[in-house]
């Protein structure tokens, strides 16, 4: 099952669950295998049965920053008026008054409110207004009429003067920049409309998501590769430069004329700098609201150039200073798009997104942390791995995704730094950094138990990892997390990991045996309530089960694990034999009858 939310201080929104085929690579397993569930969010899940694959609705958090206010409409502006003069408004001018006062009734977190803007079709007047301005800007940018206009000499001639006038250079710009403005404020409109309940968003998208989606997508496209090509070029710098060298050059009597070209290239810049990153946050969040909807995961996952324009942007150079709410949001939609058991191997199959994931999961280094200089910069980047490991969790539930995951060595390498990432300097700041890194572990240990359920072969590769270190590396995080959940699914990445080929590797790592040992034989180690993983006492016991059954009575490797599980009995006889003093009669194994 999965669920989603956008979440934010102002407003809830829940979805209905997303079902899973039961059946996705049930068959494949061997018997004593466990598997946990596909997560999304931080909220933790009922237990599961050990040998029963099951998935349970979770969320993702997506969190919406809180804009500079605009000044609250009257509230003799309905939802019905604001859509109406959105229909009527052609003009300039009347264009936008409408999107201010749409903006500015929209811009709540009142989902009630917001079903009945769905309803009365301001979603709809929003999007056509949308198209009526991107043709427009269109045809100032010299497509469509002009280009038809430029077969004739006469107009070859008026626009070779016109090229040569500085004054229809800056009125085409200013144009071309007021447009931008609008497209801008048009797609915040129809962001805000879109904080409905999860049914009113599939029937906006049943309504204009065919048709607005792959204008978002090009849209995103389109202003990231300005903004790419600005960091590859050095755009910003070179202006700096030009203009640095004209001021230092020009003589008195064109001063004032430099200064003033100065001010509008600034200006010019500062807009274009202000609209690209608002369209890139808005229409990625646009994209996320349509992806909290469970129905629409397996839409939206199949629509062409859509997991490219996600990657590429969380992919972009640092220096390309795309917005980290944007990147944020990519990561938060694959998360949400990875709950759909028929999305997993295709995402997993999509070249490039395994490693754009791995490459965010792989962060904060110890060199990131020193680096940050304040909390929420360290913030920003514990969030977004945390949302790529629950990516990665999700992908590791299917079946067919096992075995590329298990061969990804980046992938459980920045698995296990994750996982072992329980303090950080900036711990105790108050932004709640502790939570995350507990989110972090509980998905990376989660994500490791699943990869652990590949086949034979691959469990003796991951045993052989870190130079034979791999298991030892899990027997301390099941041993020193303080995390009980943590320290349950690290048992089930042990048991998962147990065979005829790696049973040898268990028997000869003392301190792994130790630990298993430790937690067969606890009392009153229980998951709590909200746990998806069984006990680490149950799965201690079946773990040391498992490798007695892996390693036959006459080879020497059980006479080693002899003594093992003559300690366990007999830890576990005197454990029940106290047990019969306190309460007068036997308990189950492993409680303590309190």
């Amino acid at each position: 099952m999965a669920e989603a939310m956008i979440n934010n201080k102002f407003m809830q929104a829940t979805i209905p669950a997303l079902s899973l085929d039961s059946s996705t690579g049930g068959s494949h397993h061997p018997q004593h295998i466990y598997r946990g569930n596909v997560r999304t969010a931080a909220n933790e899940m009922p237990p599961a049965p050990v040998l029963k694959e099951t998935r349970f609705s979770k969320v993702v958090e997506f969190d919406i920053p809180n804009p500079c206010k605009r000044q609250r409409a009257s509230a003799e502006i309905t939802a019905q008026n604001v859509t109406l003069a959105i229909q009527y408004g052609v003009l300039e001018k009347d264009r936008k008054e409408a999107m201010y006062n749409a903006c500015a009734a929209f811009d709540h977190g009142v989902q009630a409110a917001h079903d009945d803007e769905i309803r009365v079709g301001a979603d709809t007047a929003i999007f056509k207004h949308l198209t009526f301005l991107l043709f427009k800007r269109n045809m100032l940018d010299g497509y469509g009429i002009a280009d038809n206009l430029n077969d004739t000499e006469d107009c070859k001639e008026n626009e070779k003067q016109d090229s040569s006038s500085k004054v229809s250079e800056d009125t085409d710009q200013n144009h071309d920049n007021a447009i931008t403005e609008e497209i801008t404020s048009t797609l915040e409109g129809l962001e805000m409309v879109l904080r409905c309940s999860a049914n009113c968003v599939s029937i906006s998208y049943h309504r204009i998501g065919q048709e607005a989606l792959p204008i978002i997508l090009s849209l995103l496209q389109q202003h990231l590769g300005q903004k790419l090509e600005t960091y590859k070029n050095g755009v910003s710098k070179n202006c700096s430069n030009m203009i640095g060298h004209m001021n230092s050059f020009q003589s008195t009597s064109t001063a004032s004329t430099t200064m003033s070209d100065k001010e509008n290239l600034s200006c010019s810049n500062s807009v274009s700098r202000h609209c690209n990153d608002s369209i890139l946050k808005t229409g990625t969040k646009i994209i996320g609201h349509f992806a909290r909807v469970g129905q629409l995961t397996e839409e939206l996952a199949s629509t062409k150039y859509l997991l490219t324009t996600l990657k590429q942007i969380i992919s972009a150079p640092k220096d390309a200073c795309v917005p980290i709410e944007s990147r944020m949001n990519c990561l938060w939609i694959i998360a949400n798009l990875a709950c759909s058991a028929d999305n997993m191997i295709k995402m997993a199959n999509h070249p490039g997104l395994i490693d754009t994931i791995v490459n965010v999961a792989s962060h904060p280094t110890q060199k990131d942390e020193d680096d940050c200089q304040n909390v929420m910069e360290y913030l920003q980047i514990i969030r977004s791995r945390s949302i790529a490991v629950r990516a990665i969790h999700n992908l590791s539930w299917a079946q067919e995704n096992k075995i590329p995951l298990a061969e990804h060595l980046d992938l459980t390498e920045a698995l296990l730094n994750t996982a072992s990432h329980r303090n950080s300097d900036w711990t105790g700041h108050g932004k709640g950094v502790s939570t995350i890194l507990l989110q972090s572990r509980r998905h990376a240990a989660a994500a490791l138990r699943n990869i652990a359920a590949a086949p034979r072969r691959y469990k003796r590769r991951l045993c052989r990892l870190r130079d034979g270190g791999f298991l030892e590396t899990l027997a301390e995080f099941a041993m020193a997390d303080p995390d009980r959940e943590v320290r349950d699914k690290i048992h089930a990445t042990l048991y998962n990991l147990v065979s005829a080929d790696t049973a040898k590797q268990f028997i000869e790592k003392k301190a792994v045996l130790d630990v298993i040992i430790n937690a067969a034989t606890s009392m009153g180690e229980h998951s709590e309530g909200d746990s998806d993983c069984t006990t680490s006492h149950t799965l201690a016991v079946q773990t040391l089960r498992s490798l007695e059954k892996a390693i036959p009575e006459d080879e020497d490797d059980y006479d080693a694990l002899r003594p093992v599980l003559s300690r366990f009995d007999s830890q576990i006889a005197m454990n029940k034999s106290q047990t019969n003093l306190g309460m007068g009669m036997s308990s189950p194994l492993g409680r303590s009858g309190l």
